[in-house]
């Protein structure tokens, strides 16, 4: 059965890259492209809702052109949808018509947590469907549209189990052939951890271009800024990331390793829903 990759689209320059970088990951994988639009019905009154219907239908329609438009930019063939329903049901209605091999979407630049919380509405969906979540961000320069040629995956010193819809994607990272680094950060002093880590990784179901992974540790009292000294040295042009959950309100305004990581991304980022078990002591 072919793949399909979903890509989550509003228009704005950040849906325009992820639709751009998900035909450039589409092409070598032979998977199928799905644009996907959601015109979000307004909150009304019953007889409110009956005097919008025509300017409502109008709007869809639209949004229908210009996704199609936006389609035939794209170097291959693409199909397009507007769903019109709330984000939550739009998203559980695409995930049962077509259940995708990767969701794609934008990663709009902020200047805060609550422009963060109104922008990057997909950012939970990795933890909420269990269906991987690539965030594309919206200065990805041109020359970086392509597939992803090194992957670094950030994992802590403890096991972890990927969701059965994120395990799936081993056999493409396989088609793919890109080189996977695995990285684990310690502050200063720490002892040198992180085999438990790097062994979930290499039997984590994420295909052979993780089995033979090593281990890179990095030095640094935020992880986040671990994460990304890493991906400089390396080149790493795909970070991987654990989503064990929380909720993403807790993430963007208490402060976590992924909202610290998406906020400054300047590459592609992979969230992947995990399990987690205990921490080495």
């Amino acid at each position: 059965m072919q793949p399909t990759l979903v890509v989550l689209t509003d228009f704005s320059p950040a849906g325009d890259r992820a639709c751009a970088y998900a035909a450039a990951l589409a092409a070598p994988l032979g998977a199928a492209l799905h644009l996907v639009h959601v015109f979000s019905l307004p909150h009304t009154s019953p007889r409110m809702a009956v005097a919008m219907h025509e300017a409502i239908a109008e709007h869809v329609q639209e949004d229908g052109w210009r996704l199609q438009q936006k389609a035939r930019e794209l170097p291959l063939t693409a199909t397009t949808q507007v769903v019109e329903a709330d984000w939550a049901g739009a998203v559980a209605q695409v995930l049962a018509d077509y259940r995708p091999l990767l969701l794609v979407a934008g990663l709009t630049a902020t200047d805060g947590p609550l422009h963060e919380w109104l922008s990057n509405r997909p950012l939970p969906l990795a933890h909420q469907t269990g269906y991987p979540l690539l965030l594309v961000p919206e200065n990805l320069p041109l020359a970086a549209l392509h597939a992803p040629r090194r992957l670094l995956l950030a994992v802590e010193d403890r096991p972890f189990r990927l969701s059965p819809e994120a395990q799936l994607l081993g056999p493409q990272l396989d088609i793919l052939g890109c080189q996977a680094l695995v990285v684990t950060v310690v502050p200063l002093g720490a002892p040198p951890i992180g085999q438990a880590g790097l062994r979930a990784a290499q039997h984590c179901g994420l295909g052979a271009v993780l089995g033979q992974a090593k281990l890179r540790r990095v030095v640094d009292a935020s992880p986040a800024s671990g994460i990304w000294q890493a991906a400089d040295e390396l080149e790493a042009d795909l970070v991987v990331l654990l989503d064990q959950g929380h909720g993403w309100a807790h993430k963007v305004f208490s402060g976590s390793v992924i909202a610290d990581v998406v906020r400054y991304s300047q590459v592609p980022v992979l969230l992947l829903a995990a399990h987690l078990g205990p921490k080495n002591n």
